[in-house]
């Protein structure tokens, strides 16, 4: 999976998630609670590092 890392990012941080790239899957991304990943909103979504 593609991740971004903002400038100042440190290993251990949390990483960002690309943005989707349709309605459904911004949709899917922020209605599932997959384990490590959460969003801020459909466009903000990130994963834990470890």
């Amino acid at each position: 999976e593609d991740i971004a890392t903002p400038a100042n990012w440190q290993p251990g941080d949390d990483v960002i998630i690309p943005p989707p790239g349709s309605c459904g899957t911004a949709k899917e991304r922020v209605e599932s609670a997959e384990e490590g990943k959460y969003c801020l909103d459909w466009f903000m979504c990130f994963r834990k590092q470890s």
